[in-house]
């Protein structure tokens, strides 16, 4: 397919020379670069397109194939590329023993039945998508071709993308997991609380800042909070040594369904937030500031009997009803959270705060609250994944690749298609490679048949 690629060029040959000489002219090499890159996109567009006829004719020629297969028609196909559109023609067969229809060269290389893209493009725009709108996506994903906002949210929505876990049985004495929701704007001025559960080993020093060690995210939305710490459960016994784990410390602010975590996970004891708290007393002593640095105090020492005395006074001098309604709740909530308060009494020389809040923003917020737009359930659940799968490490592209099912039926023709293609390179060009033509079994040699021959 090298003689596609050198024809191209030839063929752009003037237009090559006079974008140069324009490059030169106005002193800026951009503009040469992109001139340039049209040549090449328009060249591989041609050198797809010419593989994957040859392909279709190599097995379309050989006597193996007549054995099982018949010939029933030719037919047209478009696919969406990282060049751009490509137009290829390909045969539609008929299994002789089995009666299946099958197109033989999609098969051999693994485009599937309604596959309108490859799978680089695929990965390319739920990639663009976890960070732009899908609209925005669309346009960036491919040069000169624009993909439908709704084709986008489709695959983002098709793919269960999850980072495996390893079997690690690792040794740690303290473990913390730390929990928030965001709120996103839904569709009839509801509101989504998409979940986000994360488990580290506390934080670590790299140059001038603290990160967490270790960090692992799982994120959704409508899962009941018993399946979302299951999950966390699960996690947490493929990676570590249970029995090795003296304390869990779950961080949060508080919510019914953060504390269930409790229920699920050996050894732990619930933290708050001091971020959520701190909310709750400004918003007990709006009205009353002087109260504020007493309740704190009184806090730092973990006494709750003074802490409901001076609630008691904020609210006798409170006369506006929705303010005292205010303060009660504020008074009800350090209340009904003191244990988790009380324990940095105990054990705060192994608790480092909650950072829940930061994480919320930089891993929900930033896609999905932080601007004006809506969501549906579904779009909010999906893009969650995407989000936590992405802060895990995750390659999307190898992802979509590893779910690929292998087919074994078409292995047999491997060797006369590599055949036909090396045959195709030097009788056409005239080139031959001699690292490729050698019999030296080295990587490169590998890597350069990979991309000639795959």
């Amino acid at each position: 397919m090298i003689n596609i690629i050198i024809q191209t060029i030839i063929e752009n040959k003037e237009k090559i020379e006079k974008s140069l000489k324009r490059s030169i002219e106005e002193g800026e090499i951009s503009l040469f670069s992109q001139d340039l890159r049209k040549v090449f996109d328009e060249a591989g567009r041609k050198t797809l397109v010419g593989i994957l006829e040859m392909i279709d004719t190599t097995l379309f020629e050989s006597s193996r194939r007549r054995l099982e297969y018949e010939t029933k028609d030719l037919r047209k196909r478009t696919l969406l590329t990282e060049y751009g559109n490509i137009e290829y023609l390909r045969r539609y067969y008929k299994n002789k023993i089995t009666k299946e229809y099958v197109y033989l060269a999609d098969e051999k290389m693994g485009i599937e039945k309604n596959e309108r893209m490859t799978k680089d493009v695929e990965s390319k725009i739920i990639e663009l998508s976890h960070d732009i709108s899908y609209k925005k996506s669309g346009k960036q994903a491919v040069r000169e071709e624009v993909i439908s906002p709704t084709t986008i949210m489709k695959k983002v929505r098709k793919e269960e993308l999850k980072v495996e876990t390893k079997e690690e049985n690792k040794e740690v004495k303290i473990l913390y997991i730390e929990a928030d929701e965001d709120h996103v704007s839904e569709r009839g001025n509801k509101i989504g609380m998409p979940k986000l559960v994360y488990i580290h080993e506390g934080n670590q020093r790299i140059g001038k800042r603290n990160i967490l060690k270790n960090i692992h995210y799982i994120g959704c939305l409508g899962k009941r909070s018993e399946e979302l710490w299951i999950e966390v459960a699960e996690y947490i016994d493929k990676k570590y040594d249970v029995d090795k784990i003296e304390r869990v410390y779950i961080g949060g602010d508080g919510a019914k369904w953060i504390k269930e975590g409790l229920n699920w996970i050996k050894n732990s004891k619930f933290v708050l937030d001091r971020f959520h708290l701190l909310k709750y007393v400004n918003q007990a002593t709006v009205e009353y500031p002087e109260y504020r640095s007493k309740i704190w105090y009184n806090l730092n020492i973990y006494d709750p009997v003074s802490i409901e005395n001076i609630f008691k006074e904020i609210l006798e001098k409170t006369i506006d009803e929705k303010r005292r309604e205010k303060v009660y709740i504020s008074y009800k909530y350090i209340m009904n959270q003191w244990e988790g308060i009380e324990i940095y009494e105990t054990e705060g020389e192994n608790l480092k705060g909650c950072s829940a809040e930061g994480h919320i923003s930089h891993v929900y917020a930033d896609r999905m609250s932080s601007r004006p737009r809506t969501w549906s359930d579904d779009g909010i659940d999906k893009m969650s994944r995407l989000r936590t799968f992405k802060s895990n490490g995750g390659n999307i592209y190898k992802e979509l690749l590893k779910r690929k099912k292998e087919n074994t039926k078409l292995k047999k023709y491997d060797k006369i298609i590599e055949r036909n293609i090396k045959k195709g390179i030097c009788i056409k060009t005239g080139i031959k490679i001699p690292l490729i033509e050698s019999g030296i079994n080295s990587r490169t040699r590998d890597i350069l048949k990979d991309i000639l021959y795959a």
